[in-house]
């Protein structure tokens, strides 16, 4: 029975394996599946440490004997330093070049892959990881690990296959495939967000890089922050807020939603106004009760 619904986890894996790879044009590269992003950045953090120490060893074996390369000290690199570089800055609403993320180390994609960036990501991306329930809308216990074939030793993708069917899936697999059999399902987010400039009911303008989904804009002075929203994200420290647009689509289609993300920011401000209307009122009015309590 163990082993049965084992072959029956590995045929799913492959058959999402498959789906992706046509859904989102990843024949060029080679895909495995982890449950988080921390355990990604660990396994490719290991698989590095283990490349090079095997270079290094190497390199010692040309200057030392065989029977001291046992001894000779270890490469100064700890499992999990490797950093995952977003692809797309978030916070500032900027789209990092991928020559910089993967200079700095592996590329986080997860708001790139099946956005309208997601050419440019898997034109130029030799490695990346993605979560794969942003514009995917797949489980959001699964993260992709895609290493480009031509790029990556036999040996580096068979190791990391091998870590990969060590890991615990659970279900997550099984939910993917049924969330892409359903018929509402679509591959991509074709959301497409300009520059937002409003006069009212605040003056103010959004900060993010034209063309991505999503919308960075400063928080009002002075003022209540919106009320939370699924397509809200609030940093309040940092007095911004972002608000997320999602079309679904094919590759070649794109939607501006500029105007509609405009009139969904005016919605959230005027309700901040509102809330602020009704909680004075409400201060007024317990006030006003004192006043008469305190006259009886």
């Amino acid at each position: 029975m163990a082993r049965q619904n084992a072959s029956a986890r590995a045929a799913a894996r492959d058959r999402l394996r498959g789906l992706l790879s046509r859904h989102y044009r990843l024949e060029q590269y080679d895909l495995f599946f982890v449950p988080s992003l921390h355990i990604a950045r660990v396994l490719l953090s290991q698989l590095f440490l283990r490349q090079e120490q095997a270079r290094n060893q190497s390199r010692y074996a040309s200057q030392y004997r065989a029977s001291e390369l046992s001894v000779l000290p270890a490469v100064p690199v700890m499992a999990g330093n490797i950093a995952l570089v977003e692809h797309v800055d978030l916070f500032y609403g900027r789209v990092r070049p991928l020559d910089e993320c993967q200079s700095q180390g592996v590329t986080d994609a997860s708001e790139s892959f099946a956005s309208q960036l997601h050419r440019r990501l898997i034109s130029d991306a030799r490695l990346f990881v993605a979560r794969l329930d942003r514009h995917a809308e797949l489980s959001a216990d699964l993260v992709l690990i895609a290493l480009r074939t031509q790029d990556f030793s036999t040996l580096v993708r068979s190791e990391l296959r091998l870590f990969e069917q060590g890991l615990a899936l659970g279900d997550a697999p099984e939910q993917a495939l049924a969330q892409m059999a359903t018929a509402e399902w679509r591959p991509y987010n074709i959301a497409s967000v300009d520059t937002i400039t409003l006069e009212a009911p605040f003056s103010l303008q959004s900060l993010q890089q034209p063309g991505l989904p999503f919308a960075i804009l400063p928080t009002v002075p002075g003022k209540p922050p919106p009320e939370p929203h699924p397509d809200l994200q609030l940093w309040p420290a940092q007095k911004r807020m972002m608000l997320r647009a999602n079309v679904r689509g094919s590759a070649t289609k794109s939607q501006n939603m500029t105007s509609k993300l405009a009139k969904r920011v005016r919605e959230l401000l005027n309700s901040g106004r509102d809330s602020e209307k009704v909680e004075k009122s409400r201060i007024g009015l317990v006030s006003a009760t004192k006043g008469s309590k305190v006259g009886h």
